[in-house]
């Protein structure tokens, strides 16, 4: 049975208060008030409310007495059953019709936690199930191969995995034709199955130029295109500063052997030295982008050439690695990749 909080029962009081000039206290579905234009009395036993409860209808207090004080009380009942009272303190013909008020909006509050609820258990079960699907051990079963189906992904046919990376909130809409999941908060990855879908969606993605996104190769097991797509991603944004899309195919090679040397902590402690001057950051990923071409890197960054020659030797400096030494170079490119969580 769903329960009215006190977070929610007091919101509605202070809410209400604002407009109708009298205590409005909510009690729960035994007649402790749970929230109050009267603090003090939070926590206590609301005896009008009590009898509403008992009695399952509208009890009216004409005048104040010991424990009681004067005005009107309402159960609040959903699905046959009481799950609380508004009360509202004062004359009865003043405060019946605010009552009715209160406790409508008190019931459309319900409706919305209950929905919302529900919505969030399904989301909580389709997450479960992606990382299900994205976990390199899992063994594609007649069960798992069903339960994909309610999701229209199907799991004996290859697939493409679109990884999509928003700066703030994740807009839906933009894939609402494909299987999608939310793996993690700002971000989609879509399941595609059919060849000609991945030009179709990148046509669709080209209007939001603020998204990153990463495009797998196809596979058989949905885990290795989810992987490709968070290393390709680490490389879109570790490497590239105007670049949006990258596809794994096109950086393979440094792709894996930059996660291998992850793995074995060969960058890792390097991997922050330029972290905290995102100057030096874009200096290097132009630097790269123009295939260390000093003129060309200069008039990217609209810098002068003695500028550009001060910040790489600041990035010697502060690494210990050369941008004019390919060796140097190349380690400095796995320190980039390797700085994006």
């Amino acid at each position: 049975m769903y329960e009215l909080t006190p977070k929610q029962a007091q919101k509605i009081v202070n809410k209400m208060m604002k407009d109708i000039p009298y205590n409005i206290n909510i009690m729960d579905k035994t007649g402790i008030i749970i929230g109050s234009g009267n603090k003090k009395r939070i926590g206590t036993l609301h005896h009008g409310a009590a009898a509403a409860i008992k009695q399952k209808k509208i009890v009216l207090i004409e005048k104040d007495e010991e424990f009681v004080k004067k005005g009107i009380n309402l159960p609040i009942e959903w699905n046959d059953s009481i799950l609380g009272v508004v009360g509202i303190s004062g004359e009865i013909k003043e405060t019946s019709p605010f009552g009715k008020l209160v406790k409508s909006t008190v019931l459309l509050l319900i409706e919305q936690s209950i929905a919302s609820e529900k919505e969030n258990r399904r989301k909580n079960v389709k997450h479960d199930f992606f990382n299900l699907l994205i976990d390199p051990t899992t063994i594609y079963t007649k069960d798992l191969t069903d339960q994909a189906l309610f999701y229209d992904v199907h799991l004996n046919k290859p697939s493409q995995l679109v990884y999509i990376e928003f700066p703030k909130n994740v807009n839906e809409s933009i894939v609402n034709n494909y299987p999608f999941f939310q793996p993690y908060q700002n971000t989609l990855c879509v399941v595609v199955q059919e060849p000609n879908n991945i030009k179709e969606l990148q046509e669709q993605l080209a209007k939001y130029q603020d998204v990153f996104i990463s495009i797998s190769k196809i596979n058989d097991k949905i885990a290795d295109g989810f992987l490709q797509t968070k290393l390709a991603l680490k490389v879109l944004k570790g490497l590239f500063f105007h670049q949006k899309v990258i596809f794994y195919a096109d950086c393979e090679f440094i792709a894996d052997l930059s996660y291998s040397l992850r793995k074995i902590k060969k960058t890792a402690p390097q991997s922050d030295l330029l972290e905290t001057n995102d100057e030096l950051i874009k200096t290097l990923q132009a630097y790269l982008n123009c295939n260390m071409n000093m003129n060309e890197t200069a008039s990217q960054l609209i810098v002068h050439r003695n500028t550009l020659n001060y910040r790489l030797n600041r990035i010697h400096k502060i690494t210990g690695k050369d941008p004019k030494n390919i060796l140097d170079l190349l380690e400095l490119i796995f320190m980039l990749i390797n700085r994006i969580k």
